[in-house]
């Protein structure tokens, strides 16, 4: 986990701080667990502690984080909603997902829609006022997990997430938590250390199957990054050398 410096020439990092990669593993798929699977494992097992019957939502459900969340989530045994566009609904339901069209309808509703109680756990990565949708679309006494807040617009759109997530989801009788790997790395490394070798092993037996969308040589960091801002990736982009 570099946390910052990867686009660095060179990165030093003590021994301690390597996870060892079982042999075997195709080492695009490998490296695909470290950023998003790690976030969706820690929201779904340390925050959440979600348990096997439960139900979630999951927004940006075609996303990195969201694509992620809906196979632990499947592998976990929870009932996941995912939140996308309808040209993704082929994609959610791979995952494990059951796709909901929230774009030309509030997401509590759409979530009400198939389950009028709502949800136990929503993993809001989207932020902004969607983040008040997601309190409503969750249980009494359930919860709100917020992360990364994608597609906030300014100061303003943060705090009102952030808000809604704390002040809000309280008032409703929801509990809202955020939650941010590398703050948590920086804190204690013993939590990515322990998780990310459970992702390995789900990778070993196929449970997990990270999507890559392109392979391209080590240098050629500049495209993979114009790719990106472009749109439109399915997965990951990996970067390899030699």
């Amino acid at each position: 986990m570099t946390v910052y410096g990867a686009w660095a020439q060179y990165l030093t990092r003590a021994a301690e701080d390597f996870v060892p990669v079982p042999h075997g593993l195709d080492d695009g798929e490998a490296v695909a667990l470290v950023l998003n699977y790690v976030t969706a494992h820690q929201m779904i097992h340390r925050v959440a502690r979600m348990q096997p019957g439960q139900t979630a939502l999951v927004t940006g459900a075609n996303g990195g984080v969201g694509s992620a969340l809906l196979e632990l989530l499947r592998v976990r045994g929870v009932r996941a909603l995912g939140s996308a566009s309808r040209n993704a609904f082929d994609l959610v339901r791979s995952l494990g997902g059951e796709p909901i069209e929230a774009r030309t309808q509030a997401v509590d509703r759409a979530v009400r829609g198939v389950l009028p109680e709502g949800v136990d756990v929503a993993f809001d990565g989207l932020g902004g006022a969607g983040t008040w949708a997601c309190v409503r679309a969750t249980k009494r006494d359930g919860l709100v997990v917020g992360y990364g807040f994608v597609a906030t617009d300014g100061t303003l759109d943060v705090l009102r997430g952030f808000a809604a997530l704390f002040l809000g989801a309280r008032l409703a009788g929801r509990r809202g938590a955020f939650y941010g790997i590398t703050a948590l790395y920086r804190k204690d490394k013993r939590p990515f250390k322990e998780d990310l070798p459970k992702l390995f092993a789900l990778l070993r037996t196929r449970q997990l199957q990270p999507r890559i969308a392109a392979r391209l040589p080590l240098l050629a960091g500049r495209e993979a990054e114009r790719r990106l801002e472009a749109g439109g990736v399915a997965g990951k982009i990996v970067l390899l050398a030699g």
